[in-house]
């Protein structure tokens, strides 16, 4: 079963890492406000330096909607073909 079974598990994990992260997630939204909530959460563990494996395994689900989930993130976040995801994640 996955750590993230229901929205309280998502709350509660936000909760803990703002109190790690202190306004990061205000300040995500400021100006990614177009975000859905998986990429939100996506750009959280990437911030944690999660894996893809560990990403999936945590949620629940293949590494194949991870890659697709960090593709639509790319977009979103509007980075250039060369530009690494990573590293965007770490500099915010």
């Amino acid at each position: 079963m996955s750590p993230f079974t229901t929205k309280t598990d998502w709350i509660d994990f936000k909760t803990l890492f703002e109190k790690s992260y202190p306004n990061y997630l205000a300040q995500l939204r400021n100006r990614h406000p177009e975000l859905s909530e998986s990429e939100e959460r996506l750009f959280l563990f990437l911030k944690l330096k999660l894996t893809r494996n560990e990403t999936a395994v945590i949620l629940g689900i293949s590494e194949d909607s991870v890659k697709k989930t960090r593709s639509r993130l790319r977009k979103r976040l509007v980075l250039e073909q060369e530009a690494s995801l990573e590293e965007y994640v770490q500099n915010f």
